[in-house]
């Protein structure tokens, strides 16, 4: 197993698939690819006539890229010795499909993932939305973590 995905978010599910991570990173030497997705707010797109030919401003802002970035940063320095092994990413969408893309077109040999996420308000016996998706359209394998 060379590389494992682990999608986050900062959830308690999120740091739990991160435990795992570490511990199967460690016994197959895997390196590991920690993505955050920030998903797509359509409410929150913004045109401005000052935009050339009325196309959205960036509906993200500083705030949220910087957030992101420091929670990875966390996430992977808490792999320890072996956080060299790790690489960081942020994508910008609708989380599971941009979820699907990274796990669809390239190398990862295995997901590891939380049941739910941030946005799960009720914990549900199912799983959460995202990640039944990313398990149903997953070309490679996805490790659950309750």
């Amino acid at each position: 197993m060379k590389k494992i995905l682990i999608p986050v978010d900062s959830s308690e599910f999120s740091e739990r698939a991160i435990e795992e991570g570490k511990e199967m990173a460690k016994a197959f030497g895997s390196d590991v690819l920690l993505l955050h997705v920030v998903g797509l707010r359509i409410a929150t797109l913004r045109f401005s006539a000052t935009v050339p030919q009325g196309k959205p401003t960036d509906p993200y802002d500083d705030h949220e890229k910087k957030d992101a970035s420091d929670m990875l940063t966390a996430y992977k320095n808490s792999f320890g010795d072996i956080k060299g092994k790790v690489e960081t990413q942020v994508m910008y969408g609708v989380v599971a499909d941009e979820i699907l893309k990274i796990i669809n077109n390239t190398d990862v040999d295995l997901v590891i993932m939380g049941s739910h996420g941030i946005g799960s308000v009720l914990y549900r016996t199912l799983l959460g939305s995202v990640t039944n998706k990313v398990v149903h359209h997953s070309k490679k394998p996805v490790l659950v973590i309750k």
